[in-house]
């Protein structure tokens, strides 16, 4: 790729290696903040959200595009004021010249994306999908124990201790869903899956999982979906813009 690569430019490229078709029809992501799309990309900040925090290190870093998984504007705006969350961080955004770029149920679909790098990280075995969005396969060798199996979890995306429903000793094959999956509990069942992996779910559905004999673990919605980061920052280098991630620091909950 040649020549200098604006912002509108990145957002067109970007758009081409994570299709909009992937995305789920409530959702609403692509374009979030664009002050100037022939301003020259200085510099890529990915980060799970376009939180404070991570407009004020894009600033530290010189960064004029925060790319992120969740879209900042998910909902219509009424009005961007600084008393609304939202408003405020896009007001701070178009002051500071940073372009928001969000990828959200489409980068959960595509090959590569948020679920198989979970699947990934996890070491599952074969997996495949089961929903367009969700991952199943073999447990890891040597973690078929609960247990065991609830341990490398934590120790792999650095969360512990969160929600478990231990409905059985054992673990064989594993469902993930990042981010919430309280839909996703018949599908998992249906995959042949005894065990769910998966960001958060309600009060009701840890009951559901306990009666219908299915493993299940939270691991927050943040610590499953982080796990994408250095893909998303892959994708952007491909289009020619220089990237760092913001991880950890801007789980927020």
């Amino acid at each position: 790729m040649s020549g200098v690569l604006t912002v509108g430019e990145l957002a067109r490229r970007l758009e081409a290696l994570i299709p909009a078709s992937l995305r789920e029809p409530w959702d609403h992501d692509g374009v979030m903040v664009l002050p100037d799309p022939d301003e020259p990309v200085r510099g890529v900040l990915c980060a799970l959200d376009c939180t404070g925090e991570a407009i004020e290190e894009a600033r530290k870093r010189a960064c004029n595009v925060i790319l992120t998984h969740h879209p900042l504007l998910f909902h219509p705006l009424p009005v961007v004021a600084p008393s609304d969350s939202v408003g405020k961080r896009v007001i701070s955004c178009v002051r500071a010249g940073i372009a928001v770029l969000s990828y959200h149920t489409r980068l959960d679909c595509m090959d590569g994306g948020v679920n198989d790098c979970l699947a990934s990280l996890l070491e599952l075995r074969e997996p495949e999908a089961f929903v367009p969005y969700g991952r199943v396969g073999g447990v890891p060798e040597g973690y078929e124990k609960f247990d065991d199996f609830a341990a490398f979890v934590g120790q792999k995306l650095g969360v512990t201790p969160f929600p478990t429903v231990k409905a059985r000793e054992t673990v064989r094959r594993v469902a993930i869903v990042a981010g919430c999956g309280k839909d996703e509990i018949a599908e998992v069942l249906a995959a042949g899956a005894d065990t769910f992996v998966t960001g958060e779910v309600l009060h009701n559905h840890l009951i559901d999982c306990r009666e219908l004999g299915l493993n299940l673990l939270c691991v927050t919605h943040a610590a499953s979906e982080t796990p994408v980061l250095p893909f998303l920052a892959d994708l952007a280098a491909r289009c020619g813009a220089v990237c760092a991630v913001y991880g950890k620091e801007n789980h927020g909950v």
